[in-house]
């Protein structure tokens, strides 16, 4: 039962990391058009600005939608393209049962002066509904998925064909649908109290709660499921709810984009602020471990590790991309990485003591173009920086005490580390874009061989694989492909790549012959 929620929370994680990933982007677009709309710029601009707002206010007010087609999709093993259209349907008939079911029962709540906010119904792409935001998204997308995979390579009889494949998905998915709109009715509204309840005891919780939230959010991340903690918080009520203009925003990162929007008649940032800042340990964390491993190095080796350190800290710093730096040390010392993950905490904890409300869900890039748009008394940007500079530092010192003190074998402190560099350069010689066919071929060698593979999808950094027999899984032959490292979690299979992990995806899913799957 254990290894089956594993598995279950790996798969969960996997899927809704890829509707996440665009929302950066709408970050970064939505703080441009702010800019573009101050008073001092052309008409011109400000009408272009207007319009790039209005876009991206309109992805971020359906996010549920696009969380529903994303993870459908991106659960689906096969005709992922049938399957976001049979997600999206879904989704709209949902809408138009639930309303209908809440008209004929006459449990349509009615507006008043701050229209349906607090009524615990909402009005979504036209239609009156129960408020389960983006949770209506998940849970659609999750169950469409399921569906998906187990139907739809069912086939009928020629005079029925029709009727089969991803068709007799959909003709599941009618009733399903049908079924959860009345049943939500009834059952959403505890549900709501309960995460309302929940996030207000995480908020009553102050300083105590940002340490939890913080370490957790950094020590899980060798398990994938560190998705499932900053994800709610972030995009659902778990990190609170606010009425913007008469619309209501849900979760911390939401809220945030809702107050960018909305810059000009800003008086304070939320509260829920506390539960995106956990860019801060990306940005100066990276910093002061890369800086640590440097000195750290034996002499000889010492340029060796500035070439393979530096860009890493580029990338965790500026995008927000840590997992290249974390993965090499992590499982060189696990104790390395408690004492990361407790410094991150610290730090947080500290950011929101001090008072800084800075938003820092990424890297330096987002963090400085989101937080421009908003005034510096409001998010106090430079109490961020001030701790940002003084906590590299402790990141620096305790990391270099504790690998001289332990002897730890960060990167070029063990003398076949010349050789590991030599050997790595070896293999990925070739390649395009940092990555060759032939790292591709010893990536499916080593998980066992084509027959053994059953998906292949990707995250921010890593490939994602499910297996049919995890015994045929040979780590040893992963490794002598250009990789950070391995993890074996049930049937899945992480292999950690960096930045350039989708170009390992379609290499590895073009050799097998997986390109349209």
């Amino acid at each position: 039962m254990k290894k089956k929620l594993m598995e279950m929370s790996q798969n969960f994680s996997r899927a809704a990391i890829q509707p996440v990933m665009f929302l950066a982007i709408m970050g970064l677009v939505l703080a441009v058009a702010v800019v573009m709309q101050l008073d001092f710029m052309p008409s011109i601009v400000v009408f272009l600005g207007t319009l790039l707002k209005t876009m991206m206010d309109t992805m971020l007010n359906n996010l549920s939608i696009v969380f529903c087609v994303g993870l459908t999709a991106a659960f689906a093993k096969k005709k992922k393209v049938d399957a976001a259209i049979v997600g999206l349907v879904s989704y709209l008939i949902f809408l138009a049962a639930n309303n209908a079911w809440l008209s004929s029962q006459g449990l349509l709540a009615e507006a008043g002066p701050m229209g349906l906010f607090g009524t615990g119904q909402n009005m979504v792409l036209g239609f009156q509904v129960i408020d389960m935001n983006v949770f209506l998204g998940l849970i659609l997308g999750c169950i469409t998925g399921y569906i998906h995979n187990k139907f739809c390579d069912k086939k009928f009889p020629e005079m029925l064909s029709i009727y089969g494949g991803s068709r007799l998905v959909f003709l599941i998915m009618i009733p399903v649908t049908l079924v959860l709109a009345i049943v939500l009715s009834y059952i959403w509204p505890a549900v709501n109290n309960g995460i309302a309840l929940l996030s207000q005891f995480m908020k009553n919780a102050g300083s105590g709660g940002v340490f939890l939230y913080s370490f957790g959010n950094r020590f899980l991340i060798p398990t994938g499921l560190h998705h499932l903690l900053w994800m709610p918080f972030c995009f659902t009520g778990l990190g609170g709810t606010l009425d913007m203009g008469g619309s209501v925003v849900q979760g911390a990162a939401n809220i945030f984009y809702a107050e960018m929007g909305n810059a000009a008649t800003l008086a304070a940032i939320d509260d829920s602020i506390r539960f995106a800042t956990f860019g801060f340990s990306k940005i100066f964390g990276s910093i002061g471990i890369g800086m640590a491993f440097i000195r750290c190095a034996k002499p000889k080796h010492k340029k060796a590790v500035k070439g393979m350190i530096l860009p890493t800290v580029f990338v965790g710093a500026i995008a927000g991309i840590t997992e290249p730096l974390d993965f090499s040390f992590l499982f060189i010392s696990p104790f390395l990485w408690l004492v990361h993950s407790l410094i991150t905490a610290v730090s947080e904890t500290l950011l929101w003591v001090f008072g800084s409300r800075t938003y820092a869900l990424y890297g330096l890039l987002d963090t400085i173009v989101c937080n421009s748009v908003i005034s510096p008394k409001l998010t106090k940007i430079y109490i961020f920086f001030v701790v940002g500079v003084l906590m590299a530092a402790v990141w620096y010192l305790v990391f270099t005490f504790i690998i001289k003190k332990f002897d730890i074998k960060t990167p070029g402190r063990d003398d076949s580390f010349g050789d590991e560099v030599s050997d790595t350069k070896a293999v990925n010689s070739g390649g395009t874009h940092g990555y060759s066919l032939e790292d591709a071929k010893l990536i499916i060698d080593g998980l066992g061989g084509e027959e053994n593979i059953e998906t292949v999808n990707n995250c921010f950094t890593r490939l994602r694989c499910d297996v049919k027999d995890v015994s045929k899984v040979d780590e040893a032959i992963i490794k002598k492909a250009q990789q950070k490292g391995v993890i074996i979690n049930g049937n899945n299979v992480q292999v950690i790549i960096g930045m350039t992990v989708e170009s390992t995806k379609d290499a590895v899913k073009s050799l097998l012959n997986m390109e349209n799957e």
